[in-house]
């Protein structure tokens, strides 16, 4: 090996990476000095080849561990920064290689501030979609198929397309078989109430006793406001007078004229204008960001878990976060701070004219309300969503395994607590499952490459023994050598790829384990509770056909769709189905308050994301098979991240609790209006907001 070795006595071995002007396909490289360069990123993103076997021949990939870059952004927002994994390009040269990757590596990091990002080898296999925070680092998400390090032809370092053009400035690069050193520049980035030291804006508050005095006039205004929608012709529920059906006493669906409604508890029209995460501020996941954060946060911890290098499964211990929003609550309303800040987001509530509590919301709030709400069963049971010793992939469980069924039964009696509330309109079974955010991911392939002996993969090549009768017969059919059914068991990589035969035999079976990963646990459901929806599962998107699979037992079918207008993907799933859908999140955000990064979709001002808000839930109200959208969400995210990473400027409140009065007005006026433009009486709302590329990972 021919590797340069800058520890060379404690043993680690390192590869260089210098940066290079002619290793650039899109953006400019402004200046280089001493290993350190700095690039300009246009509108359309940056591409740099770091790595590629036809020209990096010298570099064997299976002698290291990580790959390892040290960026800084240079601007006052974050920056959202990509790694692609191409499987050997038969071209040499820098040109995209005409396939798409195998694998997309999608991170954030902080402005400003030199961040050592390691990315740990490990994490190729797919088997985790969102890593562990390394420190300082941002929210990371795992896109694409497993890639072996043997089969990578490219690694290319991209950024995402800007609203501008963008700057950040690069150290090291280099491959590594020993975790680096990711130690951060102390330097402390938000205040004593949560809010970026790094920028001023209109309605930045000066300190505690603004953030005191604020809060408590919001209590009195709550407490002297009536208990009640703002609409006359709406009922308790929020459901609408203007058009009644059966009255049971428990939400249910009707269809009239073609088109579907909710129906409330009293007979009403019900369409769900939810809210999700509604929750006394939100936690910053301290132990990455320690360097940046006061010392109040710091003591404020249980415990700060230390970055273990070894583990790439992200962290979900509660003793490592710490709550301004909570602390700010406290310092104004002292022991009573819970039930002052009940009474005044359920003011918020009502004048904005949301009916639906949505997902991961506070469950003594979704008891103090009295209101309709949605309750996501894989939170609110303790073992979660049903799962198996053995996954399959990611989070896919072993569906023909005993242990399934069991844990099914386990998970269903969650429920228990809820089933005689007429105030619950239904559950998510989940959300956002991540094995399904592959395209053209077939669980049976992805059962087959997994050595791991499940029940799964023994009923599968029983049923190809039953089929095929002869090994022969099944090796001519899938373009093998094996000599026995059993030798199938030790693992097949990419067996789609063998042979239209295999693809079909794996399609088929795949289909059937996704129908019985919904079915088992929902019939369970159904034995707890027969008087609420099942609103299926909240799919981030539909990567393939073969996640409608046992959608006959849901309800409501629900998506969660971060685009304009929700109409593609209710379209999409309606055609196939011919079944009502339910939004579970969406959003649009902007850059104004202080935080650094958009989420899904960027605006470019206040009333622009108001406009965006009712463009997006009026157009939907013209398909006949929508029945609501809850947005994600109440608060602001952290500053420097919540438990992933995410810091978007997302909320209808910021950390102090101060409403975006533009974007709620907004959304007071579109809920007004919404059962009037669901019946064809109100034309939709068709101004087209003003959208930007939005920072988001």
């Amino acid at each position: 090996m021919n590797y340069d070795s800058r520890n060379a006595g404690e043993g680690e071995i390192r590869h260089t990476l210098e940066w290079n002007q002619s290793r650039l396909y899109r953006g400019s490289m402004d200046w280089q000095e001493d290993g350190r360069a700095c690039f300009t990123c246009p509108e359309e993103g940056l591409d740099y080849l770091l790595y590629s076997r036809a020209e990096d021949r010298s570099v064997r990939l299976e002698d290291f561990a990580y790959l390892c870059l040290k960026p800084e952004v240079c601007e006052e927002h974050s920056m959202c920064f990509q790694l692609s994994f191409y499987e050997n390009p038969a071209e040499e040269g820098h040109e995209l290689p005409a396939q798409e990757p195998q694998m997309r590596i999608i991170f954030g990091l902080l402005p400003q501030v030199e961040t050592m990002v390691p990315f740990d080898f490990r994490i190729l296999d797919s088997q985790v979609i969102f890593p562990e925070r390394t420190p300082g680092r941002m929210k990371m998400s795992i896109f694409g198929k497993p890639v072996r390090l043997c089969d990578i032809g490219q690694i290319r370092l991209q950024t995402a397309p800007g609203f501008e053009a963008f700057h950040f400035a690069a150290d090291e690069c280099f491959f590594t078989d020993t975790f680096p050193d990711c130690s951060l520049q102390k330097k402390q980035l938000i205040d004593e109430l949560g809010q970026w030291t790094q920028k001023d804006w209109e309605g930045k508050l000066s300190g505690r006793e603004e953030c005191t005095r604020r809060l408590r006039a919001l209590l009195e205004e709550a407490e002297t406001s009536g208990d009640h929608f703002p609409f006359p012709d709406w009922d308790e529920f929020g459901g609408w007078k203007g058009k009644t059906f059966q009255k049971t006493g428990w939400f249910h669906t009707e269809r009239e004229n073609g088109r579907f409604w909710l129906v409330d508890p009293q007979g009403n029209a019900f369409l769900s204008s939810g809210l999700d995460c509604i929750n006394p501020g939100v936690e910053t996941r301290v132990g990455p960001v320690r360097d940046f954060i006061g010392e109040q946060a710091v003591k404020g911890c249980k415990e700060i878990a230390e970055y273990r290098p070894r583990t790439i499964a992200m962290s979900h211990d509660k003793k490592d976060f710490f709550n301004f929003g909570t602390e700010n609550l406290k310092a104004a309303f002292g022991e009573g701070w819970k039930e002052s800040w009940m009474k005044i987001v359920k003011h918020y509530l009502l004048s904005w004219g949301v009916n639906t509590i949505g997902n991961w919301s506070d469950r003594e709030f979704i008891h103090f309300a009295r209101m309709p709400y949605v309750i996501p069963m894989d939170a609110f049971c303790e073992e979660g969503f049903p799962h198996t010793p053995e996954a399959i992939f990611r989070d896919f469980p072993d569906v023909f395994s005993p242990a399934y069924e069991e844990s099914a039964a386990r998970y269903a009696k969650g429920l228990e607590d809820f089933a005689q509330d007429p105030y619950l309109i239904g559950y998510f079974m989940r959300n956002e499952p991540a094995w399904a955010f592959v395209y053209g991911l077939n669980i049976a392939e992805e059962m087959l490459a997994n050595p791991a002996q499940t029940v799964s993969k023994d009923v599968f090549v029983e049923r190809l023994e039953r089929r095929y009768g002869e090994v022969s017969a099944f090796n001519e059919a899938w373009g093998l050598e094996l000599d026995s059914f059993e030798e199938l068991k030790k693992g097949i990589y990419k067996a789609a790829s063998l042979s239209e035969r295999a693809a079909a035999d794996l399609q088929a079976f795949s289909e059937e384990m996704i129908t019985r990963y919904v079915e088992i646990p929902a019939r369970e459901l159904r034995k707890v509770d027969k008087n609420h929806l099942n609103l299926g599962m909240r799919y981030a998107y539909i990567t393939d056909k073969s996640l409608l699979c046992g959608s006959e037992n849901f309800d409501v079918f629900s998506i969660n769709s971060y685009q304009i207008t929700p109409l593609e993907p209710v379209e999409q799933v309606s055609g196939w189905l011919d079944k009502p859908v339910m939004v579970g999140e969406f959003h649009p955000d902007l850059l104004d308050k202080g935080l650094t990064a958009h989420g899904i979709r960027g605006v470019t001002t206040q009333k622009e994301r108001g406009c965006a808000y009712r463009y997006y839930v009026e157009q939907g109200l013209t398909n006949p098979y929508f029945l609501g959208a809850h947005y994600f969400q109440l608060n602001d995210q952290s500053c420097l991240g919540r438990f992933d990473g995410e810091n978007y400027q997302i909320g209808l409140v910021d950390v102090c609790m101060q409403e975006y009065a533009d974007m709620t007005q907004a959304m007071r006026e579109c809920h007004e209006g919404m059962y009037r433009v669901a019946a064809g009486e109100q034309a939709a709302w068709d101004r087209v907001p003003e959208d930007i590329e939005p920072i988001h990972y």
